[in-house]
């Protein structure tokens, strides 16, 4: 069970932050926490097409570096400016598509909207407004393959971390090599080394988790994945 009102404390209002859509997605936009909500677990957001409320486990801080990947007008980070200027990057077509493309682009993939469908709707739109179709392909295609790999490079990111670490929306973590050969796990907020414990539920219930004789932070055996996110038993 995901505690999401201890969650919520790990963000604050300034925080740039992308939202998390299962299957393994990141969004190719950043946003920017505006107020923290412990008590009801979750985090108002500004997006570039608006403010929303979204659960805590919704949403991840970004890494300043995968901001290069996103089109420079949903970037809100603050962070990435500099560098997306001196590196030269332009894989966005922010002159051939109109103004409010990208925003309008980040809504539908907000709103759980399919890529044929997405399209669809910024074809009938941007269109009429001069954009060529195949500017228009070309962004809804590039966004939806970003937001599906980012999850991924992400992930790989974080391969030189020496403690577990968060990589899904069920709050599954990844430990390293050197955890998954010793076969203790470090704690992913502290990096102490964690203890095998068994935790006594209702109804006599017992479920075997790791736990952290510093902090007491818990983790479900059966939510550590090895560094290549295969099953691990210990």
């Amino acid at each position: 069970m995901i505690d999401f009102w201890k969650l919520t404390n790990d963000f604050k209002p300034g925080d740039p932050v992308q939202k998390y859509m299962p299957p393994g997605q990141l969004s190719p936009f950043t946003g920017r926490v505006l107020a923290v909500h412990p008590g009801l677990g979750c985090v108002d957001v500004q997006w570039t097409f608006g403010v929303e409320r979204v659960v805590s486990d919704e949403i991840v801080r970004i890494n300043p570096q995968l901001s290069l990947y996103l089109p420079p007008t949903l970037d809100q980070s603050y962070s990435s400016y500099d560098t997306r200027k001196a590196s030269g990057v332009s894989a966005w077509r922010t002159i051939e598509v109109p103004v409010g493309f990208h925003r309008d682009l980040a809504t539908l993939w907000n709103k759980k909207a399919r890529e044929i469908d997405a399209y669809d709707w910024l074809w009938r739109k941007y269109t009429s407004l001069g954009a060529d179709d195949d500017a228009i392909k070309d962004e809804v295609a590039k966004f939806y393959l970003v937001a599906h790999n980012l999850a991924d490079l992400r992930i790989q990111q974080h391969a030189v971390k020496t403690a577990a670490y968060w990589v899904a929306q069920n709050r599954q973590y990844r430990v390293t090599q050197s955890e998954l050969e010793s076969r203790r796990p470090m704690c992913p907020k502290c990096g102490t080394q964690m203890r095998k414990t068994i935790y006594k539920m209702d109804k006599g219930a017992r479920v075997r988790l790791w736990g952290c004789p510093k902090d007491l932070f818990l983790l479900k055996r059966t939510d550590i994945l090895g560094p290549d996110g295969q099953p691990v038993e210990w």
